[in-house]
């Protein structure tokens, strides 16, 4: 899935750098109008949550080793 940018250029949203992405997204809810862009602001918040859950899972794995090394 593309994100066009405020350029008019198609960007990966599985490329786009955490930050970028958030504020990306952010611009877009907050400026949609007509909900012709819905299908990114969809795929967007998807990829953030995909993210937000992968480091979530890479954390819990961080504490458990340390607690079995403690």
């Amino acid at each position: 899935m593309f994100y066009v940018n405020s350029k008019g250029q198609d960007v990966a949203i599985g490329d786009m750098a955490y930050p970028h992405l958030a504020s990306a997204l952010a611009k877009l809810v907050r400026e949609q109008r007509d909900g012709l862009r819905q299908t990114e602001i969809d795929a967007m918040t998807a990829e953030l949550e995909r993210r937000d859950e992968t480091y979530a899972a890479e954390q819990a794995e961080q504490a458990a080793k340390s607690e079995a090394a403690a």
